[in-house]
């Protein structure tokens, strides 16, 4: 980060942030996880799913920004294998 231009400082930042609220969105689901139908409204069963696939589909993107390959917590096919 030490080489980085200021358009590339604040881009960065810009993505820092989005992953900052996008990561502070996910432990909220835990507060619906109780309701499946109220009035009109039907939670989403598969918002917490949908949240962490945005956040990390963020990541994947800042990591793609920055030219530094995703750890293993961001394998693209969702599964890892080791040998």
């Amino acid at each position: 980060m030490n080489n980085l231009a200021p358009a590339e400082i604040a881009v960065t930042l810009q993505y820092i942030s989005t992953l900052a609220t996008l990561e502070v969105a996910v432990p909220k689901t835990s507060e619906n996880l109780d309701t499946e139908s109220a009035a009109a409204w039907t939670h989403n069963a598969d918002e917490m799913r949908d949240r962490m696939n945005l956040f990390d589909n963020w990541r994947r993107r800042l990591c793609g920004f920055l030219g530094v390959p995703p750890g293993p917590a961001l394998a693209q096919a969702g599964v890892s294998l080791v040998v």
